[in-house]
Parts: C-alpha cells; structure tokens; sequence
C-alpha cells in the first residue's frame, strides 16, 4: 500500500468522523419533538461554528509546512472561519437563529466559488479535491436543513424571539 493511499484514507476518515455529528443534529431536527428541536438546532450552530474553529487551526498549520507562493494568502484565509463563526453567533443572538444560519450558509457556499480558495485547492490531487467538494457540499445541506427548521411555517419555532 502506498504512502499516499494511507494518508488519503486518513483524512478521509477524519472529515468525514468529524462532521457526522453534524449531519445527525440536522437529521435529528425532523424526528424530535418541538421543544427539543429548539435545542438541537442550537446545538448544531455551535458545532458547526467548533468546525469552523478546527478549520481555522488547519490552515493555520498547512501555511507553515513548506515555503509556498500561498504562506500570506493562507494567513490571512486562517482568520476568516472563526470571524465567520462570531458573526453568526452575533447574529443569532442579537437578531434571531434564522439571520445567523442563513449567514453561515450563504458564507459556505461562497467559499465553494472564490477562485483565491479554487486555485488553493487545486494544488492538492484530485482525490483530495473530489473530497473537499464533498465535504463542503455536505456541510451546505446540513446548514440548510437546519436554516429550514428554523424558517419552518407550520411550527415556527422563531416566535420564542418575537
């Protein structure tokens, strides 16, 4: 078995360990009843938000493995999960979860299409790139399905604010 092989299906089990927690808080949102899903759907910001912070600490360490044309690009990439995390917590907590979710969507998918971070990515083989898109696809359908509970008509749960 090749180096590359073991350290592909590593980080493979590692992303995807680390956002099942995820993808059960947003499935469980549906199954629970009213006043848990109220929690569940906090609790899955918040993790999403730790993800977040990890991601910060990742890039902050790949910008200094090697001498790469990316070192100030990455550092300055490095701060923007965990301000993207405060944001969202400050605009659940002073407007409504709704307004913070949407942010932290709307700031995923934007990341998917920024050519700064493309051309990052596609520094790494292709089954690394396959993985990411994955991942980060997986991260949106769990951030909308927590951002629909939140938006839902029929139990509308962000009348506790109001």
């Amino acid at each position: 078995m090749q180096d590359e092989d073991v350290l592909f299906r590593s980080f493979k089990g590692i992303a995807f360990i680390s956002i099942a927690p995820l993808i059960g808080l947003a499935a469980s949102l549906w199954f629970t009843s009213d006043n848990t899903a109220y929690f569940v759907a906090h609790l899955g910001q918040i993790y999403f938000s730790i993800i977040l912070f990890f991601l910060s600490g990742n890039i902050w360490s790949v910008r200094n493995i090697e001498n790469s044309k990316y070192k100030k690009k990455l550092t300055l990439i490095s701060f923007i999960p965990p301000c993207v995390a405060i944001l969202g917590a400050f605009l659940s907590i002073y407007a409504n979860p709704a307004w913070g979710m949407a942010f932290l969507l709307s700031a995923v998918y934007i990341a998917r299409h920024l050519t700064l971070i493309k051309s990052m990515v596609a520094v790494f083989p292709n089954n690394f790139q396959d993985l990411i898109n994955k991942i980060s696809i997986i991260l949106c359908i769990c951030l909308m399905l927590i951002l629909t509970y939140w938006i839902n008509p029929y139990t509308y749960p962000l009348a506790i604010y109001n």
